[in-house]
């Protein structure tokens, strides 16, 4: 019967994680059918023999995952549906056969002589030129337009929430240690040897097992390779699907000069600059879907290799599977654990929608950007979508970027098997991007547990200082006026505002009390049918409707990374004269 189970037989689970998997494995194997209530948080407590608060965990786990949904005042239900053409019962097994028949077919390269070839430019910084001023959020780089700074300049800022505004000092206390004990600790032959292409075996085999602990992904070595951060390797992904599909680069000279380029400050394109390549790319170049709203410099990215770019919108679930259909797209690029800018995690029953639309076609794949992945705020990390990748059409990205600082550079990717081999015959050739020395000392760091210390420490002073800024505005005289979205998902959520304004007004009004605020409707990319006239576009596109929310608020992206203990309470209270003051007109 489902929702009863034997908690003897736990062995070093916790409580809370034994009884999470069991009713997630219930539901997956349709034990637990779609709409089912699920015993109340009392009942099933009393019946297992633990506290309510150990169910409380469990149930919260299993609706951030989108296993199950709560509806006010009568309970929980199961929400995942059947899952389509890829059965859930069938992942497991489907994977271990699979990792057993490939784990030979793949090997783990040696220590073969990199080649002296440099990067092209177009993979270590395509610009986002052609997007508004929230370019630059998650990045190393400011946004390249800031209309706002006419208004307050950035020595006077309590707060600035329109970009991770990294404080290095923990991270890079650990760092200069580490780099210390590696140069004298580690051997010459270590640290100055050639390096293969996909970087220091070492470092591979740390990630891979770094993987297993903290997602759950059984990762060859031999598919791992190490990058000079994420944007690196989006490139490099890029060109093996291009290769892959037989697209050929997809390059021409009218996309090289977008590579470099930046917007001077307070300028903003036309939404529709950053799809260069659809007027010249050949018609069997592919089309990869993005995310709308999304991380606007994927699409400059990608344009710059040839590709055809289709914004789909993001609904609560994930991206939208209708409009990823009607894209005729054969890539997909997603963040499914934390989504940027709206924060929303995908839902399991989307997640498996997506490996199905990955078996409708021979050629299509899928990029997982866990950008974020380490830094859920509460419950357990969501499982990658690469982990339950039955085809093997899957491309894992993570990155060092939010732990470390994004200064370092250090980010991977874990390849499906068919772009593992094909990795060493089209880019085999390039050298590795990231310092033997750099590599050396990750490796250090993982294998030692310094650096899971670390980031568990690092969590730890974000979530207060989250809740140190959102308590202090909660009591303020405009705290019914905001509301909280996607707080525990990573370190940055959404707040929605009740204002009679649009989101420029509140944002112009917020920097005047000293607290940069990012737009959410900078993230948006309008579709040419909403657009208004070429004249006042870059002015209106906040006025209109965010795609996949039920509601006109004025919305905002709120990256805390740097904001300090001391500066949140202070930062509060300048946003709510802000709010207020917008609400002054409605009076």
């Amino acid at each position: 019967m489902a929702f009863e189970y034997d908690m003897a037989g736990r062995g070093d689970s916790s409580r809370y994680e034994y009884l999470y998997r069991c009713m997630r494995a219930d539901i997956e194997s349709g034990e637990a059918a779609p709409g089912q209530r699920l015993p109340s948080k009392r009942v099933l407590a009393k019946r297992e023999g633990v506290s309510i608060v150990t169910v409380e965990k469990a149930y919260a786990q299993l609706e951030a995952e989108g296993y199950v949904r709560a509806r006010e005042r009568s309970g929980y239900f199961v929400a995942l549906r059947q899952p389509v053409r890829v059965p859930a019962a069938d992942v497991r097994t489907a994977r271990i056969s699979r990792r057993q028949e490939q784990d030979d077919a793949v090997p783990v390269p040696s220590g073969e002589s990199a080649a002296p070839v440099s990067t092209p430019a177009s993979s270590t910084g395509a610009s986002a030129a052609g997007t508004s001023a929230a370019v630059g959020s998650m990045g190393s780089s400011r946004p390249a337009a800031q209309p706002l700074q006419e208004f307050h300049s950035g020595s006077g800022l309590i707060a600035d929430f329109s970009w991770p505004a990294y404080n290095p000092g923990v991270a890079a206390t650990l760092w200069s240690r580490a780099l210390r004990d590696t140069l004298a600790h580690e051997g010459d032959r270590e640290l100055y040897a050639p390096q293969p292409s996909r970087g220091s075996l070492r470092l591979r085999r740390a990630i891979a097992s770094h993987l297993a602990s903290f997602r759950g992904m059984d990762v060859d070595p031999g598919r791992i390779v190490i990058g000079a951060g994420a944007q690196m390797l989006y490139g490099m992904v890029a060109q093996l699907i291009l290769h892959a599909t037989g697209a050929g680069t997809g390059m021409s000279d009218a996309h090289i000069p977008a590579l470099g380029a930046r917007l001077p400050s307070g300028v903003r394109l036309p939404s529709d600059a950053s799809l260069p390549a659809d007027a010249s790319a050949p018609a069997d170049t592919p089309v990869v879907a993005v995310e709308n709203p999304g991380y606007p410099r994927l699409a400059s990215i990608y344009s710059a290799y040839g590709f055809r770019i289709r914004h789909v919108p993001v609904d609560a679930e994930g991206i939208d599977m209708d409009g990823l259909d009607a894209s005729g797209a054969s890539v997909v690029h997603i963040m499914p654990s934390h989504q940027f800018p709206t924060g929303r995690v995908t839902s399991v029953t989307r997640r498996y929608e997506l490996l199905g639309w990955l078996a409708g076609g021979a050629e299509r794949y899928l990029v997982e950007d866990d950008y974020d992945n380490e830094f859920r705020l509460a419950g357990r990390p969501v499982p990658s979508l690469a982990s339950i990748d039955v085809l093997g059409r899957v491309v894992y990205i993570g990155t060092f970027s939010k732990s470390l600082g994004s200064a370092l550079r250090l980010a991977y990717m874990v390849l499906p098997p068919v772009l593992s081999r094909r990795y060493d015959d089209d880019l085999g050739f390039y050298s590795n991007t990231v310092s033997v020395v750099d590599q050396i000392c990750l490796s250090r760091l993982l294998e030692s547990g310094d650096y899971e210390r670390h980031v568990n420490r690092f969590r730890t002073q974000r979530r207060t200082v989250r809740d140190l800024f959102l308590d202090a505005l909660a009591d303020t005289p405009a705290g019914g006026m905001c509301h909280v979205e996607e707080a525990d998902s990573g370190l940055h959520f959404v707040l929605a505002v009740d204002a009679p304004c649009g989101e420029g007004r509140i944002a112009r009004l917020a920097l005047r009390h000293g607290v940069r605020l990012a737009p959410m409707s900078g993230y948006v990319q309008a579709s040419a049918a909403a657009r208004p006239p070429a004249d006042r576009r870059a002015a209106r596109i906040e006025d209109m409707p965010l795609p996949g929310y039920g509601d006109s608020r004025p919305r905002f992206v709120m990256q805390y990374d740097g904001l300090t203990p001391q500066a949140a309470p202070q930062a509060a209270r300048a946003l709510a004269a802000a709010v207020l003051e917008a609400n002054a007109a409605r009076a």
